[in-house]
């Protein structure tokens, strides 16, 4: 089971090595406003979400339809106040998503 989990492991912490190396390169380009919890949060977890869900519908063209239709609905019909507030969106959507189609993915993202 640890053998097959570990690429993903491995993906992960690249994942997370590189988007700490994006949020300092904003530092060190002048962004400041990558410094706010929001932003540092939105930017560490948006592409372990992401990585997430591609995994679980990625053999499933129906289910990926749905899910686009999902993201989009919660996108354009909430109106979001941060950035945090959209991750923790598409956060509960990939987590009930995973729920649905396979439990192994829903414990690896847990």
């Amino acid at each position: 089971m640890l053998q097959a989990a570990l690429p993903h492991l491995i993906s992960f912490s690249l994942m997370l090595f590189f988007a700490l190396g994006i949020r300092v390169a904003l530092i060190l380009t002048g962004q400041l406003w990558i410094k706010t919890f929001a932003h540092t949060t939105t930017v560490i977890l948006l592409p372990l979400i992401t990585f997430v869900i591609t995994k679980v519908i990625s053999g499933n063209i129906a289910l990926s339809l749905g899910m686009v239709g999902a993201l989009s609905i919660v996108r354009f019909r909430n109106p979001v106040k941060s950035p945090l507030e959209l991750v923790v969106y598409f956060a509960a959507i990939t987590i009930g998503i995973t729920a649905s189609v396979s439990t192994k993915w829903l414990i690896f993202f847990g």
